[in-house]
């Protein structure tokens, strides 16, 4: 009852705020979020992770955001009970707190040096009531928003799911394992191993990881330091490189893994000697996306808008793709079996549409800047006027890679304000052109009825009638059908 209470009181504050000044609530918003603690300051996260939703979350300090959370007390001792035998030393203090977890330096009895994670007894205590409340309230904001991109019931669903899945340290010792098989088999990312006959669905044993995280050295970057000296100092590694290949394995891994680590964010990413890098934190993880081509083909055109080959119709169409599976099959029969082809008659629209939007200022900003997400979201399909619906098993790969992304975006930014262009066209491109090798472009016949498949056109027809009647009417029309 007491947590109600509490979430009850930053609902009203964040209103109140609301009501005073619709432009400066989001302050409100940030301080009730870190005042909670838990899933919201990993919803804050999930936040500042995208080029969309960043500026809700201005006034979040960057080092709670992304590593540094107040610590709570643990009797570590008590939490280890008789797998403690195997360590000579464990301290008491944490040095590193997350949303969910502390981490304690540790010894086993063999002198290697080893790291303890404990899942903090206030998560245990609220998590129940939290996710609750945040289904409640995908609930409500899924009637009011039914037009959004965001199916926001399917993002709350894998938001509790991949919470559940993070917070128990058992699953994370699995996944962990399984990352480990396969990067050691590639040979590019580091993975600590997992000691999980010490372990405990609230306690996580792994080896300890030097270097420096991603999150210390983009801290003394906004200090005033050269991030590529700092990384340099404490590592002597080469972070342009060291970024590379963190991305092409981030990208990669969507086409040739069976799973991803989905939460990149830099508090999670360890820079080591010999331009090496680790990853340190296996909770969310997210099944391969069902159609692989459909992320290769929106990978090909956001290349094109690198190399200045930017073609408006075509990157519509991928991006519903990729966005929306569903749509895109349904579309794909009906154009099977009724020479209907809808996407051609969108891809049309948008060329039109860009070509006349072509001088504006907010067009060619995020051309030149690259931000596809922002072009898609703001420009092309502003308001949600192609009726996409993003597809529930898309929303954490989206996650992780927007997360990526947006790291590189922040550090090239904040660097020289261009080297992140080179870089970002660079592992692109890579992934790319290993997956056209591989075959990864063929997309395979949709497995859906054909009921279904009009069913999924004509609810699309009617909400693309309520918004754009000029894009109902060329859709519709035989001769662009």
């Amino acid at each position: 009852m007491y947590r109600y209470l509490q979430i009850l009181d930053a609902a009203v504050r964040i209103g109140r705020a609301r009501l005073r000044d619709k432009y400066t609530w989001q302050q409100e918003f940030v301080v009730q979020c870190e005042r909670l603690g838990g899933v919201y300051i990993k919803f804050l996260q999930m936040l500042a992770a995208h080029q969309t939703t960043k500026s809700l979350v201005q006034g979040a300090s960057s080092d709670m955001v992304y590593e540094q959370v107040a610590y709570e007390f643990i009797d570590v001792d008590a939490e280890l009970g008789t797998s403690r035998q195997w360590f000579s030393d464990v301290a008491s203090a944490p040095f590193a707190a997350g949303s969910y977890g502390q981490v304690y330096r540790a010894t086993l009895t063999n002198g290697e040096p080893v790291v303890i994670k404990i899942l903090r007894p206030s998560i245990r205590k609220t998590l129940r009531y939290d996710l609750r409340f945040f289904n409640v309230m995908a609930g409500i904001l899924g009637w009011v928003s039914k037009s959004s991109v965001v199916d926001i019931k399917a993002m709350t669903q894998e938001f509790s799911r991949t919470t559940a899945a993070e917070t128990d340290y058992k699953r994370e010792a699995n996944n962990g394992e399984y990352l480990r098989a396969y990067y050691d088999k590639r040979g590019t990312i580091v993975i600590p191993r997992t000691f999980a006959d010490f372990g405990s669905r609230h306690v996580l044993v792994q080896q300890y990881v030097p270097g420096i995280s991603l999150a210390s050295a983009m801290s003394e970057q906004r200090r005033g330091r050269k991030i590529d000296e700092v990384v340099y100092t404490a590592t002597g590694s080469n972070i342009w490189q060291q970024l590379d290949v963190l991305g092409t394995e981030c990208l990669g891994s969507i086409l040739y893994g069976d799973y991803q680590m989905v939460d990149p964010h830099p508090g999670n990413i360890r820079l080591l000697p010999d331009n090496k890098v680790a990853l340190i934190d296996f909770g969310m993880m997210s099944t391969a996306p069902r159609n692989r081509a459909a992320f290769v083909t929106m990978l090909g055109e956001m290349v094109k808008v690198y190399e200045n080959r930017f073609d408006p119709g075509a990157f519509a169409v991928a991006m519903l793709g990729f966005l929306d599976m569903e749509l895109h099959d349904a579309l794909q029969v009906v154009a099977r079996e009724q020479s209907n082809d809808y996407m051609e008659s969108v891809e049309a629209f948008v060329a039109e549409y860009v070509r006349m939007q072509a001088g504006g200022s907010l067009t060619q900003h995020y051309l030149l800047d690259r931000q596809m997400a922002r072009l898609f979201n703001q420009v092309i399909n502003r308001g949600n006027k192609l009726g996409i619906r993003m597809s529930g098993d898309n929303i954490m790969v989206q996650r992780s890679m927007n997360m990526f992304l947006s790291i590189v975006r922040a550090i090239g930014e904040a660097h020289d304000g261009t080297v992140h262009f080179n870089l970002l066209h660079g592992i692109m491109n890579t992934v790319h052109q290993d997956a056209l090798t591989h075959g990864f472009s063929h997309r395979p016949l949709p497995e859906m009825s054909h009921e279904h498949a009009y069913e999924v056109t004509a609810n699309w027809l009617t909400m693309i009638a309520e918004k754009d009647r000029q894009l109902f009417r060329l859709i519709t029309h035989r001769s662009h059908a």
